[in-house]
Formats: structure tokens, sequence, C-alpha cells
């Protein structure tokens, strides 16, 4: 049998955390094809994913497209953009190699758009991840009624799609309500599939007597990482606490600017921050979690229904930096798991900067987030393992 995965972006977790997963989840008679970016090439993540599996057989494609504006109708475009270059890119490989089954790492970049297409891969079957539902998001909300049916009325459709197999998701507010809502068995619940490098947690580690506060914003560095407010951060509170920030991860073109060494001198940050524009092996990975004391997942302008960043932390068992929206909202208000910051107005920056200040004072508090986190972990071990999930893909 013959399985296409589908991964053209090739930076942030996507394709190191789960392609590589889902191709070490499949068995030994599956035939594996990665349909990815030509830049994998002589990267890392290609090596790792090579070692796992030796036999996969790559195959390429342009990357996708991303609008600066994120209204619904640009998203839309967008979406209808990308899904015509994979949807005949696709259907011209298949007719060389024959697949039996295609799963997407990332549906999010086309889901709305497949909702219209009765087959929108030449019959073949397929699943993926949907990282971003957004739909819970909206139902409780009077202002967002509309938004709410729009997105309602796209993931019902995709549902009813007879091709469409699995939905996976490890937003568990999504899978929650799909339950009541949608009542399709199509959709997935799966914990994050990242424990193979995963130091022994040891309270004892924190270093309480360390004076200077560590910060790691880690993963493919984006505009939406609140990158500006990691600086304004840091700029009012130098001159109080000894502050670093570790920023770890291939950078995408709309942070060159704000991450420049020009940028940050002018902003009188440049001695506060390190900056690692590389893709991170997993050796390096747990060094820079071990060496943190707090794991940036503050993001700007969505209520993000997942983050490979924030998952990764609880594992590692680090405390982490949110604001109070979305499911990592939601995570952290139920299990206290770091700082919750704001910086949509000026009380609550001077909110945000006093709470970093004080957090300074008190590392004893730092620990025992690390304790909540470790608490999290333990019950999220207990949920069904994606490798499994993933390994009856072909199974139908």
């Amino acid at each position: 049998m013959k399985l296409l995965i589908v991964e053209p972006e090739i930076k942030g977790h996507f394709i190191s955390l789960y392609v590589r997963n889902v191709i070490k989840a499949q068995k030994k008679n599956i035939k594996i094809y990665l349909l990815t970016s030509p830049k994998i090439k002589n990267s890392e993540v290609l090596k790792i994913i090579k070692k796992d599996n030796p036999s996969v057989k790559l195959l390429y494609t342009d990357q996708l497209a991303y609008p600066k504006n994120k209204n619904i109708f640009n998203l839309i475009i967008f979406q209808i953009y990308n899904f015509i270059k994979i949807k005949n890119r696709i259907n011209y490989l298949d007719k060389v190699f024959i697949f039996d089954h295609i799963f997407f790492s990332n549906l999010d970049h086309f889901d709305k758009i497949l909702s219209f297409f009765s087959n929108p891969f030449n019959s073949k079957t397929f699943s993926g991840i949907l990282v971003n539902p957004r739909v819970h998001q909206f139902y409780s909300k009077k202002k967002f009624r509309i938004k709410y049916l729009i997105y309602n009325y796209f993931i019902s459709n995709l549902l009813k799609n007879i091709y469409l197999k699995k939905i996976m998701t490890n937003d568990i507010l999504f899978y929650n309500f799909s339950k009541n809502v949608f009542l399709s068995k199509k959709i997935n619940y799966f914990n994050e599939p990242v424990d193979s490098y995963l130091p022994t947690y040891n309270s004892n580690k924190i270093n309480l007597k360390n004076k200077t506060l560590k910060i790691l914003i880690y993963g493919s560095i984006r505009y939406s990482k609140s990158l500006e407010e990691i600086i304004l951060l840091v700029k009012n509170l130098k001159s109080k606490i000894e502050i670093t920030v570790t920023i770890a991860g291939m950078h995408q073109k709309d942070v060159k600017t704000i991450l420049s060494y020009k940028n940050l001198l002018k902003e009188g940050v440049k001695e506060n921050f390190k900056i690692l524009n590389k893709f991170i092996n997993p050796v390096d990975e747990r060094k820079l979690f071990e060496k943190t004391d707090l794991v940036w997942c503050l993001y700007k302008y969505t209520p993000l229904g997942s983050s490979g960043v924030f998952h990764l932390s609880n594992r590692y068992i680090k405390p982490v930096i949110t604001n109070d929206e979305g499911l990592l909202g939601w995570y952290n208000k139920k299990y206290k798991l770091g700082p919750i910051l704001n910086f949509n107005d000026s009380i609550n920056i001077k909110r945000s900067i006093n709470t970093i200040q004080k957090l300074h004072r008190r590392k004893d508090k730092i620990k025992q987030y690390s304790r909540n986190q470790l608490k999290l972990y333990k019950m999220i071990k207990k949920q069904t393992k994606f490798t499994i999930i993933m390994r009856n893909l072909m199974t139908y």
C-alpha cells in the first residue's frame, strides 16, 4: 500500500514532529511518499527522517502562500490558490505512483475550500491534522455569531465528504465541542508526540539563586509570536532586573527587520537577546529547554487552537508565558502553568511588566509552575498516543 504525506513547509515543527511520527508509525509493508519543498534537501530535518526510515521517497512541490491580512475573505482566496496548486500536483503524481491514501499534516491550508468538493483528490481517501479550527471559539459569543455559522458550515460540509477518513486535533476544547455538535467519529483527539528527548524532571535543578531570568522563544519564528511585545517587555525591565531572551529557530521573512542587529541596537536591548536563526536539532533543543526559566507562547491577533511549542514546553516541564485567549489561555488559567500577559493597551502593558518583575523576585513561583506542568504532563501521558492513531491510518 502507498501513503502520500503532504507538508510543503519544512520550517517549524510540522515536518520535524508530525510528519516524522506519521512515518515512524507506519508498518513495514507501507510505501511512504513525502510531498514537500525542495528546500528540504541537505537539511537537518531530512537527515533525521531518513535515519528513521531510509526508504521514504521524496516528491516536491512549491511552498504555499499566506495572506498578510488574515480576514476571512483573504483566507479563502489564499486557500483557493493553495488548494488548486496542491490538487493539481497530487493528481499528476497519482497517475505515476497510484496512492492509496493521502495525509495532510496541516489541513488548515485549504480546509474550508475542501468542503465544496465532493471528490477533491481523484477518488483518493484523505486524512489530516486541523490545527486551528476556530469554530468552537465563536460558539458562545454573540458578536461572533456570523463567524460561528460560517465556520460551522465549512466543517460540517467537510465531515460529510465520503473520502475524508480522519480529522486529527490536539485541541481538547474543539474535540469536546465536536462530540456534542458534529456527532462525527471522523474527529480524533491526539496528544503531542514529543516524548523522545525528555529529561527527568527534578525541581532541585531550578536555580532559585540565579539572578538572570531566562526566556526562550522557540520554533518557526514568525511575526505572530509577539516579538515586538517581548522587545517592549525587555526594554522596560532591563534597568530593573537581569533578563535574557533566546530566540531559536528558522526566521520567517516577516521578522527579519524586527530581529535585525540594527533594530535591537536601536531599541537598546541587543545585549539581552541571543538569536539562533537555524534548524534546532533534538540534542540542542533539549539543552535550550533545560537552561530556560520560561517559554514564550504569547501569540498575537489569534486565539490559537494549538501550539507545538506550548505542548513541547509541557513535555519539558517548563513554565509558559501566554495570553488569556484560545486553548493556550484555557490551559494556563485551568492549570496555572505560567504568567498570563496582555499587551493590548497601556494598562495591560504596565501590568505585564510588573508581573514579570515580581516573578523575577519569586523564583519559587517558577518552581510551582513547573510542578503544575508535571501534573498536566502525567494526565496527558495517559491519553492515546499520536503514533498509535497514525499506525491505523491505512486500515479501513
